[in-house]
């Protein structure tokens, strides 16, 4: 079973930069269970939100074009 992201959106690319990027401290994310991931969102580091979110939102159209336009 596979997934389509719209073009130009490479998910395996996305993650590896989004983790080659990630501070040391930050690497380690605890509390994730299998099969999902964490997501952090606002504009502040110290703002931020994490969410965990099931990877099968990877699949849903509303979430790629959410992806697209981050």
């Amino acid at each position: 079973m596979g997934f389509r992201f719209p073009r130009g959106v490479n998910a395996k690319k996305l993650l590896q930069r989004s983790l080659s990027n990630a501070s040391p401290a930050a690497s380690p994310v605890p509390n994730v269970p299998k099969g999902y991931l964490a997501v952090y969102v606002g504009d502040d580091e110290s703002k931020m939100k994490r969410f965990v979110i099931p990877v099968s939102f990877l699949n849903q159209p509303i979430f790629q074009e959410l992806l697209s336009q981050s």
